[in-house]
């Protein structure tokens, strides 16, 4: 038992200082494992990225070696979505062999799914660990300007949306018609002036922001009445469409609560997508 646990002691020191060439201390122990390999790759939608992936050896030999690499049993990547070679060659008088994957976005959806790459056991030397490395779809805009249209919706989570228009604002996006069947057919009121809201956009992140702002003037029965709005969501470029994630609320200016939550005990919102 005091000789397993030796070894293992051994390899663990070994796999944590793998990255480079430098194997001193470890010329006894005749191992071939992955090091050097990211734990995440992010596939641009409708493009392809590659991957380096690295195994060292602790000894050195005066002729080529070669490993054979297999896809792990925990893989979760449809095969039509990734290209790797079968084995890996480290030259002659080196401890360090390179092979490239490629992934690319044929079937990729928007969930991460795993890739598992294992080296093929063999009877003349230690075999390290699997590698496991996540593959997400990234799916980024070329500006502001591609959330520029018109939009449906798709998901009325309030039951009470209807079609919006956006355009550029500078840096940010001006929507159109936002809540408009709400004001004038749930909340029953005509609307006079405004109806209109400024958001910004995280082309990072995907987040979307309505800071609170002014948003419409109204009349009911006669009565006047001024309305702010505010709320949150996020893009999403990754589909068929590009579409809006938002929730938001519209209040009597200076509250606390907006009228969906107060009257309909739960903020506005749904998904839009570009028409």
């Amino acid at each position: 038992m005091k000789k397993i646990f030796l070894l293992l002691i051994t390899i663990s020191l070994f796999v944590f200082n793998s990255c480079g060439d430098d194997m001193t201390g470890t010329e006894d122990l005749n191992y071939v494992g992955f090091s050097r390999t990211p734990s995440k790759i992010s596939v641009e939608k409708n493009s392809s990225t590659t991957m380096d992936i690295y195994i060292s050896t602790t000894k050195t030999t005066n002729s080529d070696r070669t490993f054979n690499v297999l896809v792990g049993s925990g893989t979760t990547l449809d095969p039509a979505n990734y290209t790797v070679p079968t084995s890996i060659t480290v030259p002659a008088n080196s401890n360090v062999g390179v092979i490239t994957a490629v992934f690319s976005d044929v079937t990729l959806g928007e969930d991460a799914k795993s890739f598992v790459l294992e080296l093929e056991n063999r009877s003349d030397m230690f075999v390290g660990t699997k590698l496991t490395t996540t593959i997400e779809k990234k799916c980024s805009l070329s500006g502001v300007s591609a959330l520029v249209g018109s939009f449906s919706v798709t998901t009325n989570t309030s039951g009470l949306e209807n079609s919006i228009v956006t355009e550029l604002d500078g840096q940010n996006i001006k929507i159109l018609n936002l809540g408009e069947s709400i004001m004038t057919g749930w909340w029953g009121e005509e609307i006079t002036k405004g109806g209109s809201c400024i958001m910004t956009v995280d082309l990072t992140t995907g987040a979307l922001t309505i800071p609170k702002q002014y948003f419409m003037d109204t009349l009911y029965d006669g009565a006047p009445s001024t309305y702010q709005i505010a709320g949150s969501g996020t893009w999403n470029n990754c589909g068929a469409t590009t579409t809006l994630q938002l929730t938001y609320d519209i209040y009597y200016t200076g509250d606390t609560n907006g009228i969906g939550k107060d009257y309909k005990g739960k903020a506005f919102g749904g998904t839009f997508s570009k028409n």
